[in-house]
């Protein structure tokens, strides 16, 4: 029997491409080199990672002999502690925050309402001042009740104020700019006059005078001496020459003279009433008036007369006629601080 031919002897090789037929030796150099260089990298991260255990070490056993140390355990316990404290006092800090705030809010509060209630306290005072001055003209008692108001706003200092200060600081100087006048003084005077014009001697009384008496006779005289001084005496009592400058005040009758002194009393009240109201033209009115019927009908002559007439002039010359302020500006500026009063006071 034959054999069979082998088959796979009887083929050719592949050829080898042109890489593969180098020398070994230049084929087994790449594969060494990258083999080395890993192997490097793997030392290097041995050596590393040994090097970090035994840091790792060190430390761990550093750790732990310092916290065995009871200095270290007692700094370690009041680090604890105080970390504690600090917590604590955050939370309070923050509640106080909380209650600071809400204080603030409340005092804020309160300050608009006292500033409110000051206000309201200043214009009603300021309000009934200004009436009293154009109602009675009492300049003394608007005065002292504006210094007051004035003395009062000084101990405040808030800037919704300033106006107001302002305003009441410029209708005090006006008030104090104007002349004086005593009201009280010149209502008494007025009073006086009325009651003593019923004593006030008449032109007419003064003709009714009895005459001075007759001298006696001296001693010695004759009988023809003693005749001529009776006719003499005699027709002294029967003409009587006097100088009258309205004749019509020799005329009047007792019931006339009694209806005069009523007139001139009510034209003195008419006067006492327009210098209460501050009304110059009526009030110099009546006066002249007055001033004309006593020059008239009066003996102008008697002192006491002439003591009412002075007394008259001087009710003439008071300064009746001078302009009081209303002080709106005062009201105006309240009513503004009111109205502009921040809501948070």
């Amino acid at each position: 029997m034959s054999e069979t031919p082998n088959i796979d002897a009887a083929k050719p090789e592949p050829a080898l491409p042109l890489a593969a037929q180098t020398t070994p030796g230049l084929q087994k150099k790449p594969i060494n080199l990258a083999l080395i260089v890993a192997l490097s990298a793997l030392a290097l991260s041995g050596w590393q990672w040994y090097a970090s255990q035994q840091q790792l070490s060190v430390v761990r056993h550093e750790l732990q002999r310092r916290g065995e140390d009871p200095t270290t355990r007692r700094l370690l316990e009041q680090t604890r502690a105080n970390d504690a404290n600090l917590a604590l006092l955050d939370a309070r800090f923050t509640e106080a925050s909380g209650q600071f705030a809400s204080i603030n809010s409340m005092y804020q509060d309160l300050t608009k309402v006292r500033s409110d209630w000051l206000l309201s306290e200043v214009g009603h005072t300021v309000a009934l001042s200004s009436q009293e001055l154009q109602l009675a003209g009492n300049v003394e008692n608007a005065i002292a009740a504006l210094q007051a108001v004035n003395d009062r706003l000084a101990s405040f200092d808030r800037p919704e104020l300033i106006s107001v200060k302002t305003a009441l600081a410029r209708d005090l100087e006006a008030l104090k700019a104007l002349p004086p006048l005593d009201t009280i003084g010149l209502a008494a005077k007025i009073d006086s006059l009325t009651r003593s014009i019923d004593n006030l001697p008449l032109a007419v009384d003064a003709g009714r005078q009895p005459l001075p008496k007759t001298k006696a006779p001296r001693a010695g005289s004759s009988f023809w001496q003693e005749l001529a001084q009776d006719i003499s005496s005699s027709l002294g009592e029967m003409v009587r020459i006097r100088r009258v400058d309205h004749p019509e005040a020799v005329l009047l009758t007792p019931e006339q003279s009694f209806m005069l002194r009523e007139n001139i009393k009510l034209r003195l009240l008419d006067a006492r009433v327009a210098l209460l109201q501050r009304n110059p033209g009526p009030y110099n009115a009546d006066i002249l008036a007055v001033q004309g019927y006593v020059q008239r009908y009066f003996d102008d002559n008697a002192p006491a007369s002439k003591q009412w007439m002075s007394e008259l002039a001087e009710l003439k010359a008071a300064p009746v006629n001078r302009t009081l302020p209303d002080l709106s500006d005062s009201l105006k500026a309240i009513n503004s601080a009111q109205a502009t009063t921040p809501a948070g006071g």
